[in-house]
């Protein structure tokens, strides 16, 4: 009797690990979607009526989410999607740079030909893709790019990393203020990473990535720049 309870207990746990993961993989791409944005109160019952669950794995997952920096609690306001500020965003994009020139490094030390065939495979799409503006599709075929260079050093922890990282920059980005300048460069500079990567070129490849990564923080910061100089002229 006492064994049938336990494994019962194992089997309810199980359940409710996977419907605080399956909630927590929703809200997260509502954010990305921007069908939740930066700044906006997150209000359990609206969620449970959208992702179709109950408030406890909902309530789980924003815990989980404020874990890792992506939404915010306050007293008696609950939880909220965090607004990227300029100063997170400088943050961000160092930590970024620290982790792809190591990556770059490794992934010409230990990738395979199949490997650059793949990273190939993700320069071509996101090239492909021309949208008239910055778009999430655009912006996450930009993040695979990337991702590959770190899945090429055959460290897990590395690609971890650099995803968590790249979901800090982008999930919660303001698109509406992207440059599409900046878009039209982005693919000239993947190729040449790519050029150099394979030619064994180590010291070429940090100084590209290096500089590419410096761009796209410029970018964002700019932007965001702008973003917080409009709402402060909003509220004279």
């Amino acid at each position: 009797m006492t064994k049938l309870k336990s494994t019962g207990s194992r089997v309810s746990s199980r359940g409710q690990n996977s419907l605080i993961e399956e909630a927590y993989r929703k809200i997260k791409h509502l954010i990305f979607l921007q069908q939740l944005v930066p700044g906006q109160r997150l209000v359990y019952d609206d969620l449970a009526r959208m992702l179709k669950m109950s408030r406890t794995p909902i309530i789980n997952a924003l815990n989980r989410l404020e874990q890792q920096g992506l939404v915010v609690s306050e007293s008696f306001r609950g939880f909220q999607v965090r607004p990227m500020d300029t100063q997170e965003a400088w943050d961000a994009f160092g930590m970024r740079e620290a982790l792809e020139t190591y990556a770059v490094k490794q992934a010409i030390e230990h990738a395979s030909n199949g490997d650059f065939a793949l990273l190939e495979e993700k320069l071509v799409a996101h090239e492909n893709y021309v949208p008239n503006y910055y778009d999430r599709k655009k912006i996450q075929l930009d993040a695979q790019f990337h991702i590959q260079i770190a899945a090429m050093t055959g460290n897990q922890i590395l690609k971890w990393h650099l995803k968590t990282n790249l979901e800090h920059l982008y999930l919660r980005a303001d698109l509406s203020n992207y440059n599409v300048k900046r878009m039209a460069v982005t693919p000239g500079e993947h190729r040449q990473l790519l050029q150099r990567m394979k030619n064994k070129d180590t010291i070429g490849s940090i100084e590209l990535i290096t500089l590419h990564i410096q761009k796209a923080r410029d970018h964002v910061i700019t932007c965001l720049s702008e973003k917080e100089m409009h709402k402060e002229m909003l509220t004279i």
